[in-house]
């Protein structure tokens, strides 16, 4: 799946802002998971916070920012349902913990991320 940003919802304030380090008006961007709640649906997309950073920062983003531009899922997305959200996403970033250890540079989370990532670009 590829969108397109249109517009930037500031993640904080919920304002639509001009701009944001990790995001940009016009840029199409690979979606990596799809989270659905009551009240939003959200985006994870990798986003390069810095030219000089080694790897991407895989954020969430308020799918009101984006228009579909390529609406094929990845084959490694499965659907999990649970604690009042719907999750479209590979089922190994699913478990629990799995992004607080990916923050926290768990390495074995980096590398199933890394793997993953790239399956879904692959297919994108």
């Amino acid at each position: 799946m590829i969108v397109r940003c249109v517009q930037i919802i500031s993640p904080t304030s919920g304002e639509v802002v001009n701009d944001h380090p990790g995001i940009r008006i016009g840029v199409e961007y690979p979606v990596l998971e799809v989270i659905t709640t009551v009240r939003s649906v959200l985006l994870r997309i990798p986003e390069r916070l810095n030219v000089a950073a080694e790897r991407d920062t895989p954020g969430l983003w308020d799918a009101a920012m984006f228009t579909v531009v390529s609406s094929r899922m990845p084959d490694c997305w499965v659907a999990e349902l649970g604690n009042g959200q719907l999750t479209l996403a590979p089922k190994e970033w699913q478990r629990p913990g799995f992004w607080d250890d990916y923050f926290d540079d768990e390495p074995s989370a980096g590398a199933e991320y890394e793997r993953l990532r790239a399956e879904i670009l692959s297919q994108a």
